[in-house]
């Protein structure tokens, strides 16, 4: 996974909305691209002290920011799976916008399959681009790259709900949850124009920043 940007991925972020999806028997982590080691509590939270919780990753500075107090046993310099010993193995990975990043996520999925203990699970939050802001702005004729965000400008893959899907079962895993995260739609939001209101009714998934995806490797 060499290709992914050296810069603040903005994974200080605890991810409250990928809590739920956390297999709970899962005993041995790895969160890949830790960044700050945000979601490092929320690891150890729903897992608690028995679980070993390590992060990869590959900015110096914020994997020694990951190491201070964030409730991993353990975080690695370096890009996955390069920096990882041969034996190393998993119940869980888990990716927080990590794989729209990477030059080819699935290659990088099916290392992460290949890592899995039998029965192990991969986590992965994803954002969508049929997320209707920008669905909606590009029937206008606009696609504007920002600092963060869906058209987040260091983001190299873009997925839909069904992509995702498909990349999962291409790397060897049985897709068990689906679900998005992060409704951009209120009714405020909504009556603001007839074409958003339509907007919800005829694309569902539009509704949605993230898609969690889980996937489980066949025992």
């Amino acid at each position: 996974m060499t290709d992914l940007p050296q810069q603040d991925l903005y994974h200080d972020n605890p991810r409250l909305d990928v809590a739920p999806f956390i297999p709970t028997g899962a005993r041995s982590v790895l969160e890949v691209g830790c960044g700050k080691g945000g979601f490092g509590p929320t690891l150890r939270r729903t897992l608690g002290e028995q679980a070993r919780i390590v992060g990869i990753e590959p900015v110096p500075t914020q994997a020694a920011v990951a190491r201070t107090g964030h409730g991993f046993d353990d975080v690695i310099d370096g890009y996955f799976p390069q920096g990882l010993r041969t034996e190393d193995t998993f119940d869980l990975v888990c990716f927080n916008d990590v794989l729209e990043h990477v030059v080819d996520p699935w290659t990088t999925l099916a290392s992460a399959t290949e890592r899995l203990n039998p029965g192990g699970h991969v986590v992965a939050a994803i954002p969508s681009i049929q997320y209707a802001p920008v669905t909606i702005a590009l029937l206008r004729g606009h696609w504007d790259y920002t600092d963060d965000g869906t058209l987040d400008r260091t983001h190299v893959r873009f997925f839909t709900r069904q992509t995702m899907v498909e990349m999962f079962e291409g790397a060897g895993l049985e897709v068990t949850a689906c679900e998005g995260v992060n409704s951009v739609y209120d009714e405020r939001w909504n009556r603001r124009s007839p074409l958003r209101r339509a907007w919800t009714a005829i694309i569902p998934d539009s509704t949605w920043l993230h898609f969690v995806v889980v996937g489980r490797r066949p025992s």
